[in-house]
């Protein structure tokens, strides 16, 4: 799981990557170039609900397959496109791959994995995500240069092609070294024999509403933050302490890298250890120490040194890495084998959709009002308002769990 989950990344940001010499040679718009992730957007949360109501009634490992399948032919598709057409029908495909990896993927390892390891196993899982991003940034911009002194020329079927395209075809192929490892794993049998049949998911669901709409709202605070200060984080660095673009993209990379990953794997110990001393109540708590953390991170951006905004922005993602990993796990204490990829495909919308879709528009808004001339004052006020919030939720789920751990 945490080689697909790398493997979904790269593809997913590639392109990014390889924009310059997409645009030379098929002569798009960064407008339409725009229009391409968003199409990969809307076609990611769509087909996210459809691959969670699936995976609660299907074979989730040959879903996986599919999924797997899809986005590599998806990044082929794109890699040989010769108009904007192509590269849309290789997105929507990337998109619709990727979307039943986390839906069929978490119910399928919720499947293998007891209730008391299930933080560390999604640790191991976000880590990929880390990984995977650098990677396509790291490793695509490598592969490219390399492409571009003829290093590949040589090869079957792909020297012949230009730069970005051997890139992305030769990325593109690793994902078909994933499907003969998934089909080495049986589908592990559920706690009733048939998953719930047509709308029977929606309704489960439904009668949780009173603990997953405050689990899901949490995750979506959460992400709203994140995507937030990740997104607004190199326009503070240039414009406030004057560092370049590149000083500033490899900094933040690497805080990514290192903080990001230290943080997911602190927060697999630490939801599972919460689970043995404080029962599925512990998990929520975990996430209003983190939110309160994160909240505390930003007020170092009012220092006037770039190292103080470097360094709160290192404990900002090792803070909200253990909080997005116990948000997962809390969420599959509340629900079972029946609803997991549903319940799951929900949290992903709310994340990526309101995440991303609020939260760079959220700190840019309230910069406007304040003169659109302090940007590291907007950053500060909106997180720490996010974070109350977040750890005002955890609160109120935490009031409504079993102190006594049960695993499921």
């Amino acid at each position: 799981m945490a080689a697909a989950t790398v493997l979904s990344f790269v593809h997913r940001f590639l392109p990014v990557v390889l924009l310059d010499d997409l645009r030379r040679d098929i002569q798009i718009s960064d407008l339409e170039f725009s229009s391409l992730q968003t199409s990969f957007a809307i076609t990611y949360a769509v087909t996210t609900i459809t691959s969670g109501w699936m995976a609660d009634r299907s074979n989730r490992r040959n879903l996986l397959v599919v999924g797997v399948a899809a986005w590599t032919l998806g990044s082929f598709v794109f890699g040989l496109a010769t108009s904007l057409s192509g590269l849309f029908a290789g997105r929507i495909l990337v998109g619709a791959g990727e979307a039943v990896l986390v839906p069929a993927g978490t119910s399928l390892m919720c499947s293998y994995v007891s209730a008391e390891r299930r933080g560390k196993a999604f640790a191991i899982t976000y880590f990929g995500a880390t990984l995977g991003t650098s990677l396509a940034f790291s490793g695509g911009g490598f592969l490219l240069e390399a492409a571009r002194d003829a290093s590949f020329s040589g090869l079957p079927l792909v020297g012949a092609l230009g730069p970005w395209r051997q890139v992305m075809l030769l990325l593109g192929s690793a994902g078909m070294l994933l499907i003969p490892a998934l089909l080495a794993f049986r589908e592990p049998s559920r706690t009733r024999t048939s998953g719930p049949i047509g709308f029977a998911g929606f309704i489960q669901l439904w009668q949780l509403r009173s603990l997953l709409w405050i689990a899901l709202l949490m995750g979506a605070s959460i992400a709203i933050a994140d995507f937030a200060y990740t997104s607004w984080q190199t326009a503070l660095l240039t414009r406030e302490h004057g560092m370049g673009v590149a000083a500033a993209g490899n900094s933040l990379g690497i805080t990514i890298l290192v903080a990001g990953s230290i943080g997911a794997w602190v927060g697999g110990i630490a939801t599972d250890r919460a689970l043995r001393l404080r029962g599925k109540r512990g998990r929520p708590e975990i996430i209003v120490a983190c939110a309160l953390l994160m909240g505390l991170a930003p007020l170092t951006i009012q220092l006037p040194f770039a190292w103080a905004a470097i360094v709160a922005f290192a404990l900002w993602q090792l803070a909200a890495n253990v909080a997005y990993v116990a948000n997962a796990v809390t969420l599959q204490d509340i629900v079972d084998d029946q609803t997991r990829g549903l319940a799951t495909a929900l949290q992903v919308c709310l994340g990526i959709g309101v995440g991303l879709g609020a939260g760079p528009a959220a700190i840019a808004v309230l910069n406007t009002q304040l003169g659109g001339d302090a940007l590291g004052t907007s950053l500060s006020l909106g997180i720490c308002a996010l974070a109350i919030g977040t750890a005002a939720l955890g609160l109120a789920l935490g009031s409504k769990l079993p102190m006594v751990a049960k695993s499921s």
